[in-house]
């Protein structure tokens, strides 16, 4: 074989050679490796918060526990603070007393008639007509002409407590009616000591004065109360009268009367 065509051989060997490497050896830069680990994807643990795979908001500020209540003990619902209502001041009128036509027709055939002045002080004095820290006042007398009298007495308070508290008072003052004693051939005792229907609250109460044996010529007499509480005001009407006094139903009919005036 010549020269040439050796050449010719030793390409194609070559080129032989060439295609059995590209076959058999990946390229230098695949081989190439890094020594950081690729990122990992992460993954999410379940926790407490977490609803369907969904995590839930982590709550922030510090979660208070209701108290434990202890073995045997009951837990009440707390109730909201109820706020009174406050009571409008009422400015006393004399429209607020009773006339005397309505007395007169309260206790008929008597002579009732409203007179002039302030009212006279009934027997148990005059605590027995106000309580404490009257804020105005009003009162009428009333007569017959005759042997009786009475009246009726208004007093304003700044709040109802207030005018509850006066209207307690003045009952206990009634009730152990300390100012007047009976004169010692008398005595005296309570006949009428009731409640009615009328205002606020309204009491009746009825003093009996009557002579003892000792004293048998001597006049009894009769001393009834109403006392009637309505909002801020107080009403009291006392009479005095020799023998029995108003009768009971015609002295109830004057206790509705004047707490009618204060509605």
């Amino acid at each position: 074989m010549s020269t040439r065509g050796w050449k010719r051989a030793g390409v194609s060997v070559m080129g032989l050679l060439l295609v059995a490497c590209g076959n058999g050896t990946e390229p230098a830069a695949d081989k190439t490796t890094s020594s950081t680990p690729p990122p990992s994807t992460p993954t999410t643990t379940p926790s407490a918060t977490t609803t369907l795979g969904t995590p839930s908001p982590t709550p922030t500020g510090t979660l208070v526990k209701p108290p434990t209540p202890t073995p045997g003990q009951t837990t009440r619902p707390v109730r909201p603070v109820e706020t009174p209502t406050p009571v409008k001041p009422v400015r006393l009128t004399t429209s607020m007393l009773m006339t005397g036509s309505e007395v007169a027709k309260g206790d008929p055939k008597r002579g009732w008639a409203a007179t002039e002045g302030s009212a006279s002080t009934p027997i148990c004095g005059r605590s027995s007509t106000r309580g404490e820290d009257v804020l105005g006042s009003l009162s009428r007398n009333f007569s017959n002409g005759l042997d009786a009298s009475g009246g009726q007495w208004l007093t304003r308070y700044k709040d109802a407590g207030t005018a509850t508290a006066a209207y307690e008072r003045i009952l206990k003052t009634i009730e152990s009616c300390k100012s007047a004693r009976p004169a010692p051939t008398h005595a005296r005792k309570v006949t009428e000591n009731r409640p009615i229907a009328a205002g606020d609250a309204t009491t009746i109460l009825r003093w009996y004065d009557y002579p003892l044996p000792s004293d048998p010529g001597s006049e009894d007499g009769g001393f009834p109360y109403a006392v009637t509480r309505k909002g801020t005001v107080v009403s009291v009407i006392a009479f005095r009268e020799m023998g029995k006094g108003v009768k009971p139903a015609n002295f109830e009919k004057l206790a509705r009367s004047a707490a009618a005036h204060l509605t």
